[in-house]
């Protein structure tokens, strides 16, 4: 009977331990860009999407540039790869184009984010829709 309650507190214990990601450290490798509002309105151009920690003014990481007439979602690399401590700070991604410049943008908010897997996150505004992917240390 005491095993059976150790086993049982133990696995309570690892389950806690393992859903707390607040010292944990998010790397974000590619983003996917799946919507955005603008998209008939806007020329045909290069997009991007820049990362922002709200307490830096410059960005943090770009993605590669994907031709704005080719069908989405678009999975595009971020260089370089940011790490981010999502539940310490705020950060945001902005959707940029070659000739219209500013786009859009989406806040990461750990409180209202949706996750697909553990390492997929979708965040999204009534103009952009985006996931983000990577990995936690």
């Amino acid at each position: 009977m005491k095993l059976k309650q150790t086993l049982i507190s133990l696995s309570i214990l690892i389950g806690l331990v393992s859903c707390n990601n607040d010292d944990n450290t998010f790397h974000l490798k590619t983003v996917k860009l799946l919507e955005y509002s603008k998209k008939q309105s806007l020329p045909e151009q290069k997009l991007y999407i820049k990362a922002f920690s709200e307490d830096l003014p410059v960005s943090i990481a770009q993605t590669e540039e994907y031709p704005s007439v080719l069908p989405l979602p678009a999975t595009l690399k971020m260089y370089p790869s940011p790490s981010m401590n999502l539940y310490g700070k705020n950060y945001h991604l902005e959707l940029w184009g070659e000739t219209s410049g500013y786009i859009g943008r989406c806040d990461i908010d750990m409180d209202d984010y949706k996750i697909v897997f553990p390492i997929d996150m979708e965040i999204e505004t009534d103009s952009l829709s985006i996931s983000m992917q990577g990995s936690w240390e």
